[in-house]
C-alpha cells in the first residue's frame, strides 16, 4: 500500500473513534513538534501535556489502541526532549522510560537516558539550553545537529568522559534520525489534516445542499388538506384529513390531492430551478397507515396499510413521468399515526404520509 493510500484510509476513517483518536494524536503532535522547533517550549510541553499521562498515552500504543506505534513514540520522546531542554531532568527520564517499556531499542531514548545517567554520576554537567519558554541559540557538541533531535540534547561544552568524540558523532547521528522521524510525523499529520479539511469543508457544502433541497420541497409541496412537517433530514407531509374513509378504499379528496402532489414531485425532478443543481433529486416514501382494530394487531404493521401506500404510490404516478418503482412503500407500525391515537383521531389516522427526502449524491472518483 502506498503512502498516499495510507492517508486517505487514515481520514476515509475518522467517523471510527480509535482513529479520530490517532489523528487527533498525530495533529498535537505535529503542532508540538512545529513549537518546539520555532522554540517556544511551554507551548510544546502544554500541547503535550493535553495528551494525557504517560501511562494513558503509552496505552494507545497497543495492538487494538487504532494509533500508529511511531506517532506514540515521538510524542513520549518529544516530550521527554522538551522537559531535558527545560532541565527538568527526572521528568524526561520517565518519559524515555516509558518509551524503552513500549520499544526497547528505541535509539533516542537510549540516547537520552545514557546522558541523563552520566549527568546524575557527574560524569557530565547539566546545562539546560533555556530558561523561560524560548530557545536559545547555542552552539554545543552536537554542532549540526537539529536542535529538536535524538538524544544528545544535554551535552555541555567541554563534557568529556574519555569516549567524547565518539559519543558526540554518535549522538548527532541519532539526533539526525530522531529529527528525520519527527519531521516525518509532521509532513504526514499535516497531510492528514488538510484532507480532514477538505473533508469538513465537503460536508459542509453537502449540507447547504440538502438545507436547499428540502426548502424548495417544502415550498414547492405546499397546498390546502396538506400539512409540512420540516424537519432536519426530509420533508413529511400530512394529510389533515384521513385519504382513506375505509379499507383501501381512497376517498375522492385524497385521490386528487396525490395525483397533484405527483405532478410536482415530477416537477421537482425536472427543473433546474427547484434547488442546487439539475433538479433537487429526492426520493419518496409512502408510508401507509392503520388503526389497531379489535381482535387485530395491536403493532407490527399491517397489509392494509401496505396496501393504503400501494394505492397512493399509483395516484402519484399516473398523471406525472414518476414510475411506480419510483417509490418505496412501506407500512407504520400501528401505534405510530401521524395524529394521537385516540378514538376521534381513528378516521384522520386511516391514511398515508409522504416522506420527502434529497438523494445521496455519488461519491467523489
Amino acid at each position: 500500500m502506498t503512502e498516499g493510500t495510507d492517508e486517505m484510509a487514515d481520514v476515509a476513517d475518522v467517523t471510527d473513534p480509535a482513529r479520530a483518536r490517532a489523528l487527533s494524536l498525530q495533529l498535537a503532535v505535529s503542532r508540538a513538534h512545529s513549537a518546539a522547533r520555532t522554540g517556544d517550549l511551554d507551548l510544546a510541553a502544554r500541547l503535550l501535556d493535553e495528551l494525557g499521562e504517560l501511562g494513558e498515552l503509552g496505552e494507545l500504543a497497543g495492538p487494538d489502541a487504532g494509533a500508529p506505534h511511531a506517532t506514540v513514540l515521538a510524542a513520549l520522546n518529544l516530550r521527554a526532549k522538551v522537559h531535558a531542554q527545560r532541565g527538568e531532568l527526572t521528568e524526561a527520564d520517565a518519559c524515555w522510560s516509558r518509551v524503552e517499556a513500549i520499544a526497547p531499542d528505541d535509539p533516542d531514548a537510549a540516547a537520552g537516558r545514557r546522558t541523563l545517567a552520566k549527568i546524575a554520576a557527574g560524569r557530565r554537567h547539566a546545562r539546560p539550553v533555556v530558561h523561560t519558554g524560548r530557545v536559545a541559540v547555542f552552539a554545543a557538541a552536537l554542532a549540526g545537529a537539529a536542535l529538536i533531535g535524538g538524544g544528545g540534547w544535554l551535552l555541555a561544552n567541554g563534557g568529556d568522559d574519555g569516549d567524547g568524540d565518539r559519543q558526540s558523532s554518535d549522538s548527532v547521528a541519532e539526533a539526525d534520525s530522531g529529527s528525520e522521524r519527527l519531521r516525518e510525523e509532521s509532513r504526514r499529520a499535516d497531510a492528514l489534516r488538510e484532507r480532514l479539511e477538505a473533508l469538513e469543508a465537503g460536508d459542509t457544502a453537502a449540507a447547504a445542499r440538502r438545507d436547499s433541497t428540502l426548502d424548495a420541497v417544502a415550498k414547492r409541496l405546499a397546498m390546502p388538506g396538506v400539512e409540512i412537517r420540516r424537519h432536519a433530514d426530509d420533508v413529511q407531509l400530512v394529510f389533515s384529513t384521513g385519504v382513506f374513509p375505509y379499507d383501501s378504499v381512497i376517498g375522492p379528496q385524497g385521490a386528487s390531492a396525490l395525483t397533484e402532489i405527483g405532478r410536482r414531485l415530477a416537477d421537482l425532478e425536472s427543473d433546474p430551478g427547484a434547488g442546487a443543481g439539475g433538479g433537487t433529486g429526492v426520493e419518496t416514501t409512502v408510508v401507509g397507515h392503520s388503526v389497531a382494530v379489535p381482535g387485530g394487531a395491536p403493532s407490527g404493521g399491517s397489509v392494509v396499510a401496505l396496501n393504503r401506500a400501494r394505492v397512493a404510490a399509483q395516484y402519484l404516478a399516473q398523471d406525472s413521468d414518476l414510475r411506480l418503482t419510483d417509490f418505496r412503500l412501506v407500512s407504520a407500525d400501528q401505534r405510530r399515526g401521524p395524529f394521537p391515537a385516540t378514538e376521534a383521531n381513528a378516521p384522520r389516522n386511516r391514511t398515508v404520509t409522504l416522506l420527502i427526502t434529497p438523494k445521496v449524491p455519488p461519491p467523489a472518483s
